[in-house]
């Protein structure tokens, strides 16, 4: 009985719910959960699970991962290069204009989240920049410009 003195009504069970159906559910799941592991697993290779977890570790211990070392990067490792030296060799105020493929657009993502505060306007709004920043582009090409590790940069 209820609190009220009403009969009260227990729910009638589901099919599969009974003495095996949460045994039943558990196999189903851990089942699930392990072919999504080997389906995750065949496409990582054993020497980037390793890299992998030692990040992981260093990360835990409080030590600082560079972006370069991150995942962030894994599109184009030497684009991390160029814009911690673009980030080192200009001053946080700046407007830089960041010259790099369009597609993937993570180049622009990353150009933004890399050299914060400084704002990053791409080659349209170039004349606005007081640096411009040119990813691949070799130093003879560009006339004024310094060479940096993949790129140059030239100051207006």
């Amino acid at each position: 009985m209820s609190l009220a003195g009403r009969p009260t009504i227990s729910p009638s069970p589901r099919e599969g719910e009974g003495r095996g159906g949460g045994e039943l559910r558990r196999g189903l799941a851990a089942a699930l959960l392990l072919v999504v592991a080997a389906s995750m697993a065949a496409t990582i290779q054993p020497g980037e699970l390793t890299r992998r977890w030692h990040l992981l570790v260093r990360s835990i211990s409080g030590e600082r991962i560079s972006p370069g070392e991150g995942t962030g990067f894994l599109f184009d490792r030497d684009y991390s290069v160029f814009l911690e030296e673009v980030r080192r060799r200009t001053p946080e105020g700046a407007t830089v204009a960041v010259l790099a493929p369009s597609w993937p657009d993570v180049y622009v993502y990353q150009a933004v989240y890399q050299l914060a505060p400084r704002r990053v306007v791409d080659a349209r709004r170039a004349y606005e920049a007081s640096f411009v920043a040119a990813y691949w582009i070799d130093a003879a090409v560009a006339p004024g410009a310094e060479a940096i590790p993949h790129g140059t940069l030239s100051q207006r």
